[in-house]
């Protein structure tokens, strides 16, 4: 980068303090009249020298002006992706995706966020909804991404690329491309504490570990996909980023994200009922945490797998319910006793808040707990599904369903709590337990131990303590 030319455009930056007008957000002709002459100079260097001329001054930015930045940026992003595609005519729509990084990485001392969080935000009055969770990398990663003019949330190379690895199979290894997130019809909109399922989609293409070569794309339902169970399930791939050899390879495949976009817009107008599902084993539902019917792994999917055209897929998951609850498989149920009997009254008042705050922050799919004899069992009142079994006597805590899916209960319990209406209904000390569980609920896990301590605030083991 030139970084002579910056230099020489700096002095004149200072004259006029750093552009103060720009600087507030204000773009009004009389504010940047006074800095005529000096713009026409600026604009007079090369493309490079302005370039490096931003990046000269940046770093002196505020960061609310860097965000401001950086949020213009992504609108002349997008309306050129809307000029170079006439065919695509931006469309009014009511919500867009948004991504959220996961903050936490900065209390885990890395220097990149773990995962990212997808939201949908309303237009008009503007609210956010939370929907789900992208791979979870361990050692953090930074993704590239803009919206286009459709809104569809599309990645960018090289920071899209990542390596699956079973967890129970080292063997058995995935190269993947997340090539975009397709958000729901444009006339989709939500309220607050809506229970429904938006149709939302994750695109990625799969690609050959060794040649790097294309073998094909595959669509599935987020974040139904990254379920246990799912595709994409993150308790089944550990997850790392690839960087692929060739600069080359990168910036042609930026062309076939653009053209592979293009051809799922046609096939998206060709689908006139908006209950098909787009290629997955696991397809919408309501109210309970995704899984597949049988405990078996799903198999590497071969080339002709993923090259197969999706529509007889599409054909057939179009006649089944997109609300339907799908069965979970069959767990056996593991006991944790307290290293502390003296803290089973500490084990009791959380699971009396979890209570509470169901009725409060989720009253369609509240809480109860149950009390026989000396044994309480905290349940889902509509479904009758036990979530925890507690045994005063032994001082034991009964799990009955797989790690994953006590996680998932208590990540929507506690997302419900932080995006509650009435904030005043919490104290200060709930609302941080509630985000704290949100946060920790929402990465893998596999030490059962581990996610009691978080849920409790109390340590377990797995023998009994005399």
């Amino acid at each position: 980068m030139p970084r002579h030319d910056a230099k020489a455009g700096t002095p004149l930056l200072h004259q006029t303090e750093r552009f103060p007008a720009v600087a507030n957000n204000a773009s009004s002709d009389s504010e940047l009249m006074q800095y005529t002459d000096m713009l026409a100079q600026v604009n007079q260097l090369k493309s490079n020298a302005k370039l490096a001329l931003i990046y000269e001054l940046i770093s002196e930015l505020e960061t609310e002006q860097i965000q401001s930045l950086l949020e213009f940026a992504q609108r002349e992003i997008t309306e050129r992706q809307r000029l170079l595609s006439p065919s695509l005519p931006p469309s009014d729509r009511k919500t867009r995706l948004l991504l959220k990084k996961d903050y936490s990485y900065q209390n885990r001392g890395l220097s990149e966020p773990n995962q990212y969080y997808v939201y949908l935000r309303r237009r008009k009055p503007k609210l956010d909804r939370y929907i789900g969770t992208l791979f979870y990398i361990p050692q953090g990663c930074t993704l590239s991404y803009f919206p286009d003019a459709e809104g569809r949330v599309l990645f960018n190379p090289p920071h899209n690329t990542f390596q699956l690895k079973d967890a129970n199979n080292p063997d058995l290894i995935r190269l993947v491309r997340l090539i975009g997130l397709e958000p729901p019809p444009s006339d989709y909109t939500f309220t607050k504490q809506q229970n429904d399922v938006p149709e939302i989609y994750l695109r990625l293409e799969y690609l050959d570990p060794h040649t790097y070569q294309s073998i094909g794309e595959k669509i599935y339902p987020f974040p139904f996909c990254m379920y246990e169970g799912g595709e994409l399930d993150r308790y089944r791939w550990d997850v790392t980023t690839v960087v692929l050899p060739s600069e080359t390879k990168v910036e042609t495949n930026t062309k076939i994200n653009t053209n592979i976009y293009s051809e799922l817009h046609q096939e998206l107008q060709a689908i006139d009922s908006p209950s098909h599902a787009r290629s997955s084993s696991c397809v919408p539902f309501s109210s309970e945490p995704c899984s597949t019917d049988s405990t078996q792994a799903i198999e590497h999917p071969s080339s002709s797998e993923l090259l197969t055209n999706n529509s007889s897929t599409k054909d057939k998951l179009s006649h089944e319910s997109s609300r339907r609850v799908i069965q979970l498989p069959p767990t056996k149920a593991i006991t944790f006793y307290l290293t502390d009997r003296r803290d089973a009254s500490t084990v009791l008042e959380r699971m009396r808040l979890w209570v509470s705050w169901s009725d409060r922050a989720m009253p369609q799919s509240r809480w109860e707990l149950v009390q026989n004899n000396s044994s309480y069992t905290l349940m889902n009142a509509n479904f009758k599904r036990t979530i925890l079994s507690f045994s005063i006597d032994a001082a034991s805590m009964r799990l009955e369903n797989s790690l994953p899916v006590l996680m998932q209960w208590f990540h929507d319990l506690a997302l419900a709590v932080s995006q509650s209406q009435s904030q005043r209904c919490y104290s200060a000390a709930q609302l941080k337990l509630a985000h704290n569980l949100f946060v920790e609920m929402s990465l893998p896990q596999d030490n059962p131990l581990v996610v009691l301590k978080t849920l409790f605030g109390v340590d377990f083991s797995e023998q009994e303590c005399l």
